[in-house]
């Protein structure tokens, strides 16, 4: 755990995802591939625009973020735009809406109408380095793993 000294101690902290994944999406954010997120409407919003969070992967500080915009919208009205933005897989809208269907219906809410809470952000500082060395084998990953995945959906 690092000491006091370093300037980002006192920064609340958050995570992204499910516990398997925080390790990848924080890879992601340290790629500047992944520049935003959602969560549940239904939860409290403890961002505004000019806040900074560090960013935990396994309980480890991994990097250090800020707010830009925040704002609500239902799950159907994401656009291609923002799948891109969120940096996740192929960065494309299928992609986006079929991994994050499946992680808000393991959540027990998922509904095409649901509310969600969106947040764009910017890295400001990467803290965990060996994360970084990691980080567009990460990338790789996720992006075979969207070529697999959109492989399996049934064609619209």
């Amino acid at each position: 755990m690092p000491d006091a000294s370093y300037w980002w101690t006192n920064l609340p902290t958050t995570c992204f995802g499910s516990i398997h994944m925080e390790e990848r999406l924080a890879g992601l954010i340290i790629a500047g591939r992944k520049r935003a997120t959602v969560w549940n409407g239904l939860e409290e919003n403890p961002t505004k625009p000019g806040m900074q969070w560090v960013v935990t992967a396994n309980h480890k500080p991994a990097a250090v973020i800020e707010t830009l915009s925040v704002g609500q919208c239902r799950f159907d009205e994401i656009d291609a735009e923002f799948a891109f933005e969120e940096g996740e897989g192929d960065r494309s809208l299928a992609y986006w809406r079929a991994v994050h269907q499946a992680f808000f219906e393991k959540e027990g809410n998922f509904a095409h109408d649901m509310i969600l809470w969106w947040e764009k952000f910017r890295l400001i500082e990467i803290i965990d380095a060996d994360l970084a060395v990691k980080s567009d084998e990460m990338v790789a990953l996720d992006e075979a793993e969207a070529v697999e995945l959109l492989a399996r959906l049934p064609a619209s």
